[in-house]
């Protein structure tokens, strides 16, 4: 594919390259995301490879080779300038901050501060006064950039410029007023009017190619966008209008969509144009021979809030979703017991982090009981280029006291002593009342001999042992009886 060359206004010099487009300040609508670029194919100057960590945007813009994001910060990222085109366009002003609105061209970008004044920078070895802003400009409210100039749109509707001029896009009609938002292409300026209708001017030197032809009766017109030789315009009623792309610069890029409707931005590139639908889907048209991808819409593209179009690739500013963390609640636990592992998962499948407080520690999802009271276990998930961080979930336990041990019980009473037999006196005790006395000294009675006596019969007369004597329990004590006395 053979590259445009710019033809510069004042001298004889031809700069191998393309053209720039820029997004107007109407199409940067303050969504929070991240940036998807396609297309760059076989002139990839870096200004597709988003930044792998570029979240929280909320405007994009796109130049020749380089993007910008405008941040919810209101700081500003830049990327791309590869070699050879590295202009100091991506070159951000240390400091710079407070911005609300970008805008990009082919060596040179512009920020729009909050207090109303703008910033431009870049411009290296392609100078044509477009970084200059003039001394005292504020009260702006739009900025675009184009090749060889910038052009401010202020709050009292009235539009500045500054740069080179030589196709008259400098020369702002006479008693234009009431302007709200303005567009450059490579060399025309679009404004459009706080009545719904749109002004363009610009296209002198041969470079007209029907895109300062602004339609008649064009009214309802809620936002512009410049390509590089045709114009958009965003209509109240969801439905886009082109003109422009004459004298052999048609790739189908004024041509419309039939039936495309329920549009909310527009952004024109140097062969391409892109809408942004209602329900957050991105439509391009256009390419013809000029096709670097930048008509290849990402598959399954969707949430999308904003689109810029820059010389030839895309950007759109898709709307991360948002997730949610399941964490169960967590059991009680007695200090001492071992470590024990936590999990929760996140809707989104990202991986969760924990973080402790209160009696304990964690360490990834092993959680450590320090000292007994409540401890507190948080689950977060902090989010990426396609999801909102999680909201944190908390879970609570209690970390309680080991159990008393058990009082030491009273030592055993020792050991009775083993119980013996002690032999009683039982001399002079009848047969029974002996034995019961024998038996309660816990000895038993053993062989009982009958001998005539002067007793009375039955009374014990002699016993062995002797009374006192010790013995083991059980022992027999022998015993003799009187029968009576003799008889002959």
């Amino acid at each position: 594919m053979k590259i445009p060359k710019l033809q510069l206004p004042f001298c004889a010099l031809v700069i191998l390259g393309v053209g720039f487009v820029a997004t107007p300040s109407g199409a940067q609508s303050m969504a929070l995301g991240r940036p998807v670029a396609w297309g760059c194919g076989g002139y990839n100057h870096g200004q597709c490879t988003v930044p792998g960590d570029l979240v929280g945007v909320t405007a994009l813009t796109g130049g020749l080779t380089h993007s910008l994001a405008l941040k919810a910060d209101g700081t500003v990222v830049a990327w791309g300038c590869g070699v050879g085109y590295d202009l100091g366009q991506c070159n951000v002003p240390s400091g710079l901050s407070g911005v609300t609105a970008v805008a990009g061209s082919y060596g040179h970008s512009l920020a729009l501060k909050s207090d109303g004044t703008v910033v431009a920078w870049g411009c290296v070895g392609w100078e044509f006064g477009q970084c200059s802003v003039p001394g005292g400009l504020s009260g702006v409210t739009g900025i675009a950039a184009g090749v060889f100039h910038s052009v401010a749109v202020k709050g009292d509707g009235t539009v500045r410029f500054w740069g080179s001029c030589g196709h008259s896009q400098c020369n702002v009609p006479s008693g234009l007023a009431g302007v709200t938002a303005v567009a450059a292409g490579f060399a025309h300026v679009l404004a459009l009017k706080s009545d719904g209708t749109v002004v363009a001017w610009g296209c002198d030197g041969g470079i007209g190619q029907g895109q300062c032809s602004v339609p008649s009766g064009l009214s309802g017109v809620t936002s512009v966008a410049a390509g590089y030789y045709h114009s958009l315009a965003l209509k109240n009623d969801g439905t886009v209008v082109a003109w422009g792309c004459g004298m052999g610069y048609d790739y189908g890029q004024c041509t419309v969509p039939s039936g495309l409707a329920g549009v909310t931005a527009v952004g024109g590139g140097y062969s391409h144009s892109l809408a942004l639908k209602s329900d957050g889907t991105v439509i391009a048209w256009g390419c013809g021979n000029y096709n670097l991808g930048q008509c290849d819409v990402p598959s399954g593209l969707a949430r999308v809030r904003a689109v810029a179009a820059g010389f030839y690739h895309g950007l759109a500013l898709v709307e991360p979703m948002n997730q949610t963390i399941t964490f169960d609640p967590l059991a009680n636990k007695t200090f001492g017991d071992p470590d024990f592992t936590v999990s929760a998962t996140a809707s989104s499948g990202l991986p969760v982090s924990f973080a402790a407080s209160g009696s304990c520690t964690v360490s990834g999802a092993t959680v450590h009981m320090a000292s007994v009271g409540a401890c507190t276990i948080t689950a977060s998930q902090a989010g990426n280029a396609n999801y909102n961080p999680a909201p944190d979930v908390a879970r609570t336990f209690t970390v309680l006291p080991p159990p008393m041990p058990p009082a030491h019980p009273p030592p055993p009473p020792p050991p009775a002593p083993p119980v013996s037999c002690r032999v009683p006196n039982v001399v002079g005790k009848q047969l029974a009342s002996a034995k019961r006395t024998i038996a309660r000294r816990h000895c038993g009675v053993g062989n009982v001999t009958r001998r005539a006596s002067s007793r009375r019969v039955g009374r014990v007369i002699r016993q062995s042992p002797r009374p006192g004597t010790v013995k083991p329990r059980g022992f027999k004590v022998k015993l003799v009886v009187s029968r009576g006395r003799r008889t002959r």
